[in-house]
């Protein structure tokens, strides 16, 4: 059964498989017409964050597994064609490529790793895949789990970032990582070449950065240990990969990976279980955040990200302090008679979603 999803189209068949209903949409996270660029309704100011309209979210480098940059090269789609361009001049180029993928470069990961406050604002953390002229992503339908599983805003908050980070992105990524192996053992690459590759842990800082890979130049003894008798055939052995990978069912995919991710599937249903269940928190305490913005009317509040504030009614922000750990039906009928204010579920469920309310800490609850 199909179901409208926020991940590209062969993560989305195996979520749907995996999890039997639509996973939330992220409404919010409107990337064609980004809710991060400044506009006319809303003004640079404290507490306001916008980012560099050349580069939006798209400041990361990220690692294309071998069966994904193999789906991208055979994306024979008019549409996909400049996209498609900048994996194979990345691929060209020849930094960071092995069999197991398009890796991130240490030069990259060194800069972005110690550069947090520049996420979005700094050109030099632009995507090779972003595409100035429409101001899109060029690997869009076939991007890997970190850029599938995050956004700057979440239509439920914290809850929504939480299973999307903590949950779908975690499995993804395990899967990324036990497939893009699985195509070396089922393509038969070479003992040399299986020794090379998995010698240092994939993302190992492998020493210092020498000035050669500063400048984006390849080792190229370094390459040739890489892709051994697959010297040359880079192109085709990455579509290999993906035509390895792409008709795999959920259930075989679970069949291939080891334990941990079978783990990380079991905990990534549960997640789901709660996150759509409806339930709501039978005792809430007020939470901590920032107030960016007090207006006459209504104010804003700063709570799981600086990426996606909450503005709510200035007569709720006074009665939070009602909430203090006792039964939530005991505090919303001590506001109404109190101070004459009637909170609906939903409005109490979102206020718990962006953090403004939570559970009471162990140390409250008596």
């Amino acid at each position: 059964m199909d179901f409208p999803s926020p991940l590209p189209p062969l993560y989305a068949r195996w979520m749907a498989e995996h999890l039997s209903g639509p996973l939330p949409a992220e409404t919010k996270a409107t990337c064609q017409a980004c809710p991060m660029l400044s506009g006319s309704e809303e003004r640079p100011g404290p507490g306001v964050i916008f980012f560099d309209n050349k580069i939006k979210c798209c400041a990361y480098l990220p690692r294309l597994y071998n069966f994904l940059a193999g789906r991208i090269l055979a994306d024979d789609d008019p549409a996909a064609a400049a996209g498609r361009a900048t994996v194979e001049a990345r691929l060209t180029a020849g930094v960071a490529v092995t069999p197991l993928g398009l890796e991130q470069t240490r030069t990259f990961t060194l800069l972005y790793e110690n550069s947090s406050a520049a996420f979005g604002r700094n050109r030099a953390l632009k995507c090779p895949h972003y595409l100035e002229e429409t101001g899109g992503c060029g690997v869009w339908r076939h991007r890997e789990s970190t850029c599938a599983t995050w956004f700057c805003k979440h239509a439920r908050g914290a809850a929504s970032q939480a299973f999307w980070r903590e949950s779908v992105h975690r499995l993804l990524g395990a899967v990324e990582y036990e497939l893009a192996r699985w195509c070396l053992l089922k393509l038969e690459v070479e003992e040399e070449v299986l020794r090379h590759l998995l010698a240092p842990p994939l993302g190992s800082t492998g020493g210092p950065i020498h000035g050669e890979e500063l400048d984006g130049k390849i080792d190229a003894a370094e390459y040739r240990k890489n892709w051994g008798a697959r010297l040359g055939r880079e192109f085709e052995f990455y579509r290999e990969c993906g035509r390895l990978v792409s008709p795999l069912a959920w259930q075989e995919v679970l069949d291939i990976c080891g334990p941990e991710t079978k783990i990380l599937a079991a905990l990534t249903r549960h997640a789901y279980q709660r996150f759509t269940s409806g339930e709501t928190v039978l005792r809430l305490q007020a939470g901590s955040f920032q107030l960016v913005r007090l207006g006459h009317d209504t104010s804003r509040l700063s709570t799981y990200s600086g990426f996606d504030p909450l503005d709510i009614p200035n007569p709720v922000l006074n009665v939070l302090h009602y909430f203090d750990g006792r039964p939530t039906s005991e505090v919303l009928a001590e506001i109404a008679a109190k101070e004459g204010i009637h909170l609906e579920p939903d409005l109490v469920r979102k206020l718990a979603d962006f953090q403004v309310l939570g559970p009471p800490s162990d140390s409250d609850r008596g």
